[in-house]
């Protein structure tokens, strides 16, 4: 009956507070089953390890004595004093916590189904919108420009005035049909085709009509605040800006030249049959178009191709530059995902995405066929222009890209990949993977409703916060899934293991009573007393070590939230998630997973065989030591030899990083290939402080068109896959004739007229044809020339007059899509032209164009803000890094009360990200905005990996025995936790993009081995750093030493019970 009531009582102090971190030693073996056994015959090679240590010994002897001295002086004592005062004040933490664990881990064993439902109930509260995150995702490239970097700069300014947003039409007729039996003959610039175009463009035909029936551009005078574009360039559009040139012409010759009234009312310049912004119509049109087409060949050149070399010209583009706030445009809206809100009362979205749709109504549903027969046309056969990268063989006549339409395009389609694709494959791998480990389906629910109510919740704060995310944000994910499920796999398989160890010691002591004849009762594993110790017990030991981990986790991550450090926004976001994702991950597993073990019965089904192979595995690190440092260093070596030129490839931006027939991106990439063009870059030229000369608003000044011109012909025309517009472009492409009777007073293009020599010899008696000159001047031609460009050629390349005439024009700079590493030595290249020979103030004051009070920027646009976002994306993850690694090492020193600890801890970390480079080249990957985050995602993980062996070393104390034991033990549960995210991670070689496939590849190799550092090289360190130690102290091994009792070979009694 004593032993009876001994059970019962049970002796709670002694339950929960047997000591952890002394194994159970078996008397019969006084020496530890890890020690080598010395032999009397040394051989050279031990001879020569001796010798060597030996030298060492008075290196060794001076630091001891050093320190001795140290810690002798006043400020040894002050450390002392610290140190025992760091002490007093641990141990007053440690029965606090101690007291506060075992009040409320009592109170949630309680009631765990309570607690579940209140915490389902909060998620589902603050969860409620978690899916609609995909709204919060910033597509757009600009928003990986660095802070404050001179792309970003001028982009804003650009913006201000003109338009960046770049949406494209890419149309081609039947004559493009590659089977020549079932090729047309139309050419793009037939009159309907012409006409096809122009009803979508918007021209003078169909404006007013209202609706969709009005064309995209409908008003022309608006620079987009209206209609949402700004301006249009096309083969349309240069022949409407030629066929209305003359009216234009002659109405500013009235207006600046000649005496007829009071040059306003154009009286003379109406009598003009083509005033219209239109395509010619009637008897002559198709003349005047090609006499139209061969006059403006120098720019008409860059939007007309012959793809089958036939004669006809069968493909063109219609670019056009779009507003970048659309909310007060007068386009067809879209319905905001969120529903209405304060913010936004109506429900309605005007965006980029809005005015993407409205474009795909007004062509493919809304237009009449009758009037756009292209608009309804789909070729059947391949085109000329496609390749073995185009996934289909149909092909609309008209199909909208650019790069506008392209990025929201891949967003929603990697988006949808992960949503659609990946999560359910994801959600049945890893079950599975957790049922062949523990062979128990009561698992999953244990580990994966903590995760799952943690991404809810942490989703679901970011949408009501209504924090901006990014594409980038795909990193967030497998980082929270992996700590998730090592927080919940840590912490069961440790209440089980307590659960068994309070259970062997209850049969003990049954099996002690029973020899003496004492009746024993039954032991009830869920026994209350032994539930609470054993959750008790891991909560103060692998709870403390989920702790350091989630703490160390956190301070790392919130150097992505350093400014200084990250200039990048996106990257920045990461961190907020991160830190969000990572408390409340780690508070559901601590809450959750006690209450759903208790709810639900949980027992791991034992496997002995499993755990004899860790045990073998927790041998390597001890007996085969220095074989495991070699392995590592040599790996080290390699990595780090290679690391600078492979993480420092510029990102790839491949195709592989775009979901599989994505009609607007592989119609871009066609483009790009075609017309050798795609990236519309730009610089400004500023005359507002040369101010208004030679009569002429400050920009029109023949000299600065003049220094324009030699910019570009001469110099930045010069450079490869490199072509330019700009205003002397235009004015060299619009030709005007002026007759005056019989007399033919001018027959030429706009640029030939400002620079024809007759001005100089117009007094000329000599010179009878230059006689016509004399009725007015150059200086009033300028005039005359640009009031000849239509209100949208003006709106593309001037800004708008705020009363004092033009100061400032932009000139395009077009390039193909092209690896960035070439693109970088353009961009030096035109930069170097833009700079001139003084060094440049700003980004926006250079002085290039060697003219008086001019300024120019350097380039802008979709090149340099590649090259910005590339340098921006490196820089930020190597310093951050660097930085993460020593507050990381910092914060485990303090943690750990052991600045060696944490040295090891971070070289088994850091390895890791050394050997990437390795794993990038052999498996052919490229450094893309996936892989970029893959380094933090493994030094996350890693980190987390690692302090759990570190902090079970320090509970088995650091013993050959205690380093087997943990590693046996705690290795187990990572290799559990590991296996699990790598099967979740391997759905995603199920996504049909090949950039995120080699992402999701490379991170579970790199999981893996984050996985044999933290298990094997981690305790190698340890072991190393020991035995060296005693070598140089006492001239011997330190495994020679039974520093503690070896670790039983079997249980003292082998029964678990179920």
């Amino acid at each position: 009956m004593l032993c009876k009531s001994l059970l019962k009582e049970s002796h709670c102090e002694r339950f929960i507070w047997f000591p952890q971190g002394h194994p159970r030693v078996s008397e019969e073996e006084l020496a530890d089953r890890y020690s080598v056994t010395t032999d009397n015959q040394r051989d050279d090679e031990q001879a020569f390890w001796d010798r060597f240590f030996s030298r060492l010994k008075p290196i060794k002897q001076s630091l001891d004595d050093a320190r001795e001295s140290l810690s002798s002086s006043f400020i040894g004592e002050g450390v002392d004093t610290i140190a025992q005062l760091v002490d007093d004040a641990s141990d007053a933490a440690e029965a606090a916590t101690r007291r506060t664990a075992e009040l409320t881990y009592s109170s949630i064993l309680r009631s765990p189904a309570a607690v579940i439902i209140l915490l389902i109930l909060v998620t589902a509260t603050i969860g409620r919108d978690a899916m609609e995150f995909e709204h919060q995702i910033n597509g757009d490239v600009e928003i990986y420009l660095p802070d404050g970097a001179d792309s970003t700069e001028l982009l804003q300014q650009v913006r201000e005035q003109w338009s960046t947003d770049i949406f494209m039409l890419y149309i081609q007729t039947n004559n493009a049909i590659a089977d020549s039996s079932m090729r047309g003959t139309e050419n793009i610039t037939d009159v309907e085709i012409l006409k096809q175009i122009s009803w979508i463009e918007g021209d003078d035909q169909n404006r007013g009509i209202g609706g969709y029936q009005s064309g995209l551009d409908y008003n022309k005078e608006d620079r987009g605040a209206i209609d949402g574009v700004v301006w249009i360039l096309s083969p349309a559009q240069i022949v409407k800006e030629a066929n209305s040139s003359n009216y234009r012409f002659n109405c500013a010759m009235e207006k600046y030249a000649l005496p007829t009234g009071d040059g306003e009312d154009c009286a003379i310049s109406s009598l003009n049959p083509f005033e219209g912004y239109s395509i010619p119509e009637g008897d002559g049109a198709q003349e005047r178009i090609d006499r139209f087409v061969e006059d403006a060949e120098p720019l008409l050149s860059s939007f007309i191709r012959d793809t089958n070399n036939d004669g006809i010209w069968d493909t063109t583009v219609v670019v056009m530059g779009l507003k970048f706030d659309m909310s007060d445009t007068a386009i067809t809206p879209r319905d905001d995902p969120k529903g209405k809100s304060k913010e936004n009362p109506s429900g309605q979205l005007r965006d980029h995405k809005a005015f993407i749709r409205h474009a795909e109504l007004l062509i493919y549903e809304e237009s009449d066929q009758a009037i756009c027969q292209i608009c309804h046309r789909t070729y059947l056969s391949p085109t000329s222009t496609m390749d073995e990268f185009t996934s289909t063989e149909d092909r609309k006549a008209v199909t909208i890209t650019g790069l506008t339409p392209v990025v929201h395009d891949i967003s929603d389609a990697i988006y949808q990949e992960l949503v659609d694709r990946m999560l359910p494959i994801s959600g049945v791998l890893v079950c599975l993977a957790m049922l062949l480990l523990h062979r128990n389906p009561k698992v999953i629910i244990i580990c994966g409703a903590p995760i799952l109510m943690s991404l809810a919740i942490t989703f679901g704060i970011t949408v009501i916060a209504d924090i901006m995310l990014t594409p980038m944000i795909i990193s967030v994910g497998p980082i929270l899934v992996g700590l998730g499920v090592d927080y919940a796999l840590h912490l069961t398989n440790r209440i089980e293991e307590n659960r068994i160890d309070l259970i062997e010691e209850r049969l003990e002591m049954a099996w002690s009573a029973q020899r003496d004849g004492f009746q024993t009762e039954d032991i009830d594993p869920w026994d209350s007393h032994i539930t609470l110790t054993a959750t008790v017990r891991a909560v103060l030991t692998t709870g403390h070590a989920i702790f350091l981990s989630a703490l160390t986790t956190i301070i790392g991550f919130s150097v992505l939230r350093w400014p200084s450090l990250v200039p990048i926004e996106p990257m920045r976001t990461v961190g907020t998630t991160l830190l969000l994702g990572i408390a409340i991950t780690f508070l559901m597993s601590m809450i959750l997973v006690p209450a759903l073990v208790q709810l639900l019965r949980y027992r791991k089904a034992p496997s002995k065989a499993f755990d004899r192979l860790w045990e073998k595995i927790g041998e390597v690190p001890v007996k085969n030591t220095v074989i495991v440092l070699l392995v590592t260093l040599f790996l080290t070596l390699a990595g780090a030899s290679i690391l600078k030129e492979e993480l420092g490839k510029g990102l790839s931006g491949s195709s592989d990083e775009v979901p599989p027939g994505l009609e607007s991106y592989e119609t871009l990439r066609e483009y790009s290939y075609v017309f050798e063009g795609g990236q519309t870059n730009m610089f400004i030229v500023d005359a507002t402080q040369r101010g208004s000369q030679n009569g002429t608003a400050p920009i029109r000044d023949l000299p600065i068109l003049d220094a324009i011109d030699i910019m570009q012909v001469e110099k930045i025309d010069q450079v490869a896959n490199t072509s330019t517009v700009s205003l002397v472009t235009i004015l060299k492409s619009i030709h005007v004739d002026v007759v005056i009777g019989d007399l033919e007073l001018y027959d030429q293009s706009l640029w030939e007229i400002l620079h024809d020599e007759c001005w100089d010899e117009s007094t000329n008696p000599f010179r009878p044809d230059c006689w016509p000159y004399a009725v007015t001047s150059r200086e009033d031609m300028v005039n005359v020339a640009f009031d000849t460009l239509s209100p949208e050629v003006r709106s593309m390349l001037m800004n708008a007059d705020q009363g004092g005439g033009e100061t400032k024009t932009l000139v395009y700079v077009n390039q193909p899509y092209i690896n960035l590493a070439d693109a970088t030595v353009l961009r030096d290249a035109i930069d170097g032209f833009l700079s001139g020979d003084k060094v440049c103030d700003s980004a926006w004051s250079c002085t290039g164009l060697e003219i008086e009070q001019v300024f120019n920027s350097l380039l802008t646009g979709g090149l340099p803000v590649s090259i910005d976002v590339n340098d921006g994306v490196q820089q930020a993850q190597s310093k951050t890094t660097i930085a993460t690694m020593l507050i990381l090492l910092i914060a485990m020193a303090i943690l750990f009360r052991s600045p060696r600890l944490a040295f090891f801890t971070m070289i088994a970390v850091g390895v890791v990200v050394v050997w990437q480079p390795l794993l990038m080249r052999s498996g052919g990957v490229n450094v893309n905005f996936f892989t970029a985050m893959v380094g933090t995602i493994v030094f996350g993980i890693g980190v987390d990996d690692s302090i759990h062996i570190v902090d079970r070393i320090k509970d088995e104390r650091e013993t050959p025995s205690g380093i087997v034991k943990s590693v046996a033990k705690t290795g187990q549960t990572i290799f559990e936790t590991t296996t699990t995210t790598c099967a979740g991670l391997a759905a995603g070689l199920f996504v049909a993009i090949p950039g995120l496939q080699n992402f999701f590849v490379l991170m579970m190799l790199l999981l893996i081995l984050a996985l044999l550092t933290s298990s094997i090289l981690l305790p190698a360190m340890i072991v190393a750093y020991h035995e060296v130690g005693a070598r140089i102290t006492r001239g011997e091994s330190w495994l020679d030493y039974g520093q503690s009792g070896a670790l039983a070979t079997e249980p003292v009694i082998d029964a678990i019970v179920e």
